[in-house]
């Protein structure tokens, strides 16, 4: 199997040549995907489709397969399967739910999918193939796939990845934009707690703008919860700060949230 890469730019094309990350890379789309099996798109989801139409006509011999990595799927599987069929290929959305908030080549790691929850959003019947074909891509880069329909993975990463990401930057700028010596001082709680922070902020904001709605109603619901905190401890109602932090405690534990990722995910 040989592995193409598509860059923007040629510099990160020899970058990614000197690595061996890749067999083939350059910046001529037509050359790196025209005869391919498998296409990945792993780019912001609002350039995707811009993207696949530059993409010519596909002449692999085997049906050809196009999906992406993007944290958002309800606009993803709205506009490129057409795109995709247009061009004599099927598309299937997936969102492997790995990787940090550094970017670029310099942090790739071989085993970055190891026991990675990856999802699958198909959004129409006939896919049972595709879904077949990308199951065994992504278990044999040691993923855990699921499926799900593309407006319920939307409302699933709101909370978990992207009302997190909102609640980080906040905690920076509330504290460190009002205090930037307190960096000086802070301990792992709060690293750990705002590390997401320092993801890419053209690529994050596209994420919040694509899944607003969704993010919006985690928000508030979050916002409710930070109120109810704020009243206990504003009338030092020590029990029920205790019994906030025993539930949270709880769930967190209950969840199994450190070991999940050697386990398999529950079947939707």
């Amino acid at each position: 199997m040989e592995t193409r890469a598509w860059v923007r730019r040629a510099e990160a094309a020899d970058s990614i040549r000197e690595s061996g990350l890749a067999d083939r890379a350059g910046t001529d789309l037509d050359e790196a995907v025209g005869d391919a099996d498998l296409v990945v798109l792993a780019m912001p989801v609002e350039v995707m489709g811009a993207t696949l139409e530059r993409c010519p006509v596909f002449r692999g011999t085997n049906p050809v397969v196009v999906t992406d990595v993007g944290s958002v799927k309800g606009s993803v599987v709205e506009t490129l399967p057409p795109l995709a069929a247009a061009r004599g290929a099927s598309f299937l959305g997936s969102h492997p739910m790995a990787g940090s908030e550094k970017t670029g080549i310099d942090y790739a790691t071989d085993n970055l999918f190891e026991g990675a929850p990856v999802i699958l959003t198909p959004g129409q019947t006939g896919e049972e193939s595709v879904i077949g074909d990308l199951t065994r891509f992504w278990t044999g880069l040691g993923a855990r796939v699921s499926i799900m329909p593309a407006a319920e993975h939307d409302r699933l990463v709101a909370g978990i990845s992207h009302l997190p990401h909102l609640v980080a930057s906040a905690l920076v700028n509330s504290v460190l934009g009002e205090r930037p010596e307190a960096a000086n001082y802070a301990g792992g709680g709060f690293r750990d707690t705002t590390r997401v922070a320092s993801g890419a902020a053209d690529m994050w904001s596209g994420i919040l703008e694509e899944n607003r709605d969704a993010v919006i109603d985690e928000l508030d619901r979050y916002l409710v919860e930070l109120t109810k905190w704020r009243d206990a401890l504003g009338a030092l109602d020590r029990e029920t700060l205790r019994a906030f932090l025993s539930r949270a405690s709880g769930l967190r534990f209950d969840s199994r949230i450190d070991r999940a990722r050697d386990e398999d995910p529950p079947i939707p």
